[in-house]
């Protein structure tokens, strides 16, 4: 059982680690879309 908490807690630990990544590839994103609206054109990507 004890082996179960730690994979429980490094997985824990793992998704909280990526949730910069998550949060900073979604604002890319949305700042794209922005210049596509404001611009035209491809965008900044």
């Amino acid at each position: 059982m004890r082996t179960f908490g730690l994979i429980l807690a490094a997985a824990a630990l793992s998704l909280a680690g990526c949730a910069p990544v998550i949060i900073g590839a979604g604002v890319a994103v949305v700042a794209d879309e922005v210049v596509e609206d404001r611009q035209g054109g491809d965008g900044l990507f």
